[in-house]
């Protein structure tokens, strides 16, 4: 993965919702055929991978952009998914976060749970493995532990936040470097997991500790 390919960027263009619609809310992106290209009035953007609207189907971003990181994984790399966007441009449903564990979901996560279980029950035989998963939020600059049970979940009041408090011997969530370089987060949860089930449940878990908010664009702004 050490190339210069290892950082790839691929847009997704969600389709406008009903409200937009009602409004009069029309398509400002254009997408160049057979290009990974879109242009917005005067001005062109190239990217790895265009998806959505004249570009490739959305449901190929999986196979294309996060498949390989799986592969990668198990072969000792780490790998990394970000989803950016401003407030209502469908993140939490690209990235699977809202996932329960029940019925179908397109997003990314429930497709990394399934491939990763799914992996590890055909080399079981032959490699033991321990996986822990965590969950964190950075909200205001500060890193909160959405596995903490002891922690109270966190609400957005006019712009000001409440802090989270910490349980009886916790320590507060502590971004620290490590001795080999790498950036390690002190007392975090790792909660271990044994089947796809338990991790979708820690995701559900954790979800709803997330810090939310209305906003003008998304009443459920995170």
């Amino acid at each position: 993965m050490e190339s210069p390919d290892s950082v790839r960027v691929a847009v997704n263009i969600r389709p406008l919702i009903s409200a937009e619609l009602l409004h009069g809310c029309t398509d400002c992106i254009t997408v160049l055929p057979g290009e990974p290209q879109v242009q917005i009035e005067s001005h062109a953007f190239t990217y790895d991978y265009v998806y959505g609207g004249a570009g490739s189907p959305s449901f190929a971003i999986y196979d294309d952009c996060v498949a390989p990181l799986i592969d990668a994984l198990f072969h000792g790399y780490n790998a990394t998914v970000l989803a950016y966007g401003q407030t209502g441009s469908g993140k939490t449903y690209t990235m699977g976060t809202n996932y329960t564990g029940e019925g179908s979901n397109g997003g990314i996560i429930p497709k990394v749970m399934d491939s990763i279980f799914r992996r590890v029950e055909t080399m079981k035989h032959s490699t033991e493995f321990l996986m822990r998963v965590s969950f964190i939020e950075i909200f205001k600059e500060e890193v909160f532990d959405l596995l903490d049970s002891h922690q109270a979940s966190l609400s957005k009041v006019e712009g000001a936040s409440l802090p989270k408090p910490t349980g009886p011997g916790r320590p507060p969530i502590q971004i620290r470097e490590a001795g080999n370089g790498g950036i390690t987060l002190s007392g975090v949860t790792e909660a271990e997991v044994r089947t796809k089930e338990e991790m979708a449940s820690n995701l559900a878990r954790g979800s709803l500790s997330r810090a939310t908010g209305s906003t003008n664009m998304n009443s459920q702004s995170r």
